[in-house]
């Protein structure tokens, strides 16, 4: 009789993994009005950057911009606009230079622009990543770390890159683009031996890609408050675990160039590859030609340019977390584990990712038949993670940049399209993808 109540009281199996009903209906229950405001805010800041990208190619076309008789075409036009407020960058045969002859009116433009398109990535961006994470910030203070995170890091940028040689515009452009991984640059272009490249460019550009949820929690934490979450742990150790990578890698690929050249070879390499892992997983600042590095290491840029950074952030491309999603989601499965909605909404952004990128490919090899397969490829590449590295100068035209501007919008809004679709969906992950 002992044996048999000691049976009845012995707890089934699913009591020790069923879900208490407060925290269920807590997941479950709808977004506060708080957060439904937000959805208004981030739907109005980008009818705002849309309506600012739609007017600047006739901007672009004015003689304030261009000197008189040298005007841009319409296509060039578009492709300039949605490339500076996308955060690509391109470099053009007609670019910030060329317009800069004319007077200050183009490079004014594309710094507003690239200052808006940073805004709206932030804002929209960190609102659905907030809601993801269920982080205790309103809306408003989302807003004023985006607008805060973008000024300090455009003036301490600047004053730094003005003590060495830079004019005062040409800091404040310089630092803002770093920070907005853009590739858009002002002057003579930066050495991978240069201080300011180490000590201010690359800094920047690491910041803006690790996205703003993660530079909130860092500050918070600065200033004592709480741990930070497992969302920004993982986002900083892929980081520096996709640097590493990266790095090791493109050394191994260009072992063969700098074998024979002796120390100064050597130093050079590393300081090019460790430049590398860094600036091509989506800002793309012109510090050297890709044709430097050897097919293999070329391969190797392309793969950094499509896993980009981290979400809610300056950076695109496919982003580090969705691998990380992706793999949880893989070794659950091994496991036996129930696959949670991430792993699902990871695999779809994959493989419409890489969709895109085949499709792309396909309609600019028809556009453009005289690029070699592999430049096409890398430039393709680059549009769609909004890195703006080319090997020479963007001078196709017509149906070709029309191609590539439809890829970088991809690029930019489709990534913002899956953090809201992680928002109204799987709100309390504890990593964000998108």
């Amino acid at each position: 009789m002992a044996r048999t109540e000691r049976a009845e009281t012995k707890p089934r199996p699913t009591e020790d993994i069923r879900i208490p009903s407060a925290t269920a209906a807590a997941f479950n229950a709808p977004p506060p009005p708080a957060w439904r405001n937000a959805r208004r805010l981030a739907a109005a800041i980008f009818i705002a950057w849309f309506l600012f990208t739609l007017i600047s190619p006739s901007i672009l076309r004015s003689g304030h911009v261009v000197a008189h008789g040298n005007e841009t075409t319409y296509d060039r036009a578009i492709f300039t606009a949605i490339s500076t407020s996308t955060l690509t960058g391109f470099q053009q045969t007609m670019g910030v230079r060329e317009m800069r002859a004319a007077g200050m009116g183009g490079p004014v433009l594309l710094l507003a622009l690239t200052f808006a398109g940073s805004l709206m990535t932030l804002i929209v961006g960190g609102l659905a990543a907030g809601r993801i994470l269920r982080m205790p910030h309103t809306a408003s203070q989302i807003v004023w770390a985006a607008a805060t995170a973008i000024l300090l890091s455009s003036l301490g940028g600047a004053a730094a890159l003005a003590a060495s040689g830079q004019s005062v515009f040409e800091a404040i452009f310089h630092s803002t683009c770093a920070f907005a991984n853009s590739a858009l640059w002002l002057g003579a272009y930066p050495s991978t031996t240069d201080g300011s490249t180490w000590l201010v460019l690359l800094p920047l550009v690491a910041l803006g890609g690790l996205g703003l949820p993660v530079l909130i929690e860092l500050s918070d934490r600065l200033f004592g408050g709480p741990p930070i979450s497992r969302h920004s742990r993982v986002v900083l150790m892929l980081a520096g675990l996709v640097y590493l990578c990266g790095l090791i890698a493109l050394v191994l690929a260009q072992t063969p160039a700098a074998w024979s050249g002796g120390w100064f070879a050597w130093r050079n390499t590393l300081a090019s590859c460790s430049v590398a892992a860094i600036n091509v997983r989506t800002a793309g600042i012109p510090f050297e030609s890709p044709a430097v590095f050897t097919v293999a290491g070329q391969w190797l840029l392309m793969a950094l340019m499509l896993i980009g950074g981290a979400p809610a952030g300056a950076a695109s491309g496919l982003k580090t977390t969705t691998l990380w999603q992706l793999a949880r989601g893989v070794r659950d499965v091994l496991r036996g584990r129930p696959v949670p909605r991430p792993f699902g909404i990871a695999a779809v952004w994959l493989g419409l990712f890489l969709l895109v990128l085949f499709t792309g490919v396909l309609l600019l090899a028809t556009t453009d038949p005289q690029i070699a397969p592999d430049r096409l490829l890398f430039l393709c590449c680059s549009a769609l993670s909004n890195v703006g590295l080319s090997h020479d100068l963007v001078s196709i035209t017509g149906p070709g940049l029309m191609v590539l501007s439809l890829l970088m919008l991809f690029g930019r809004l489709g990534s913002l399209a899956v953090l809201w679709w992680m928002a109204e969906t799987t709100a309390g992950a504890d990593v964000v993808v998108g």
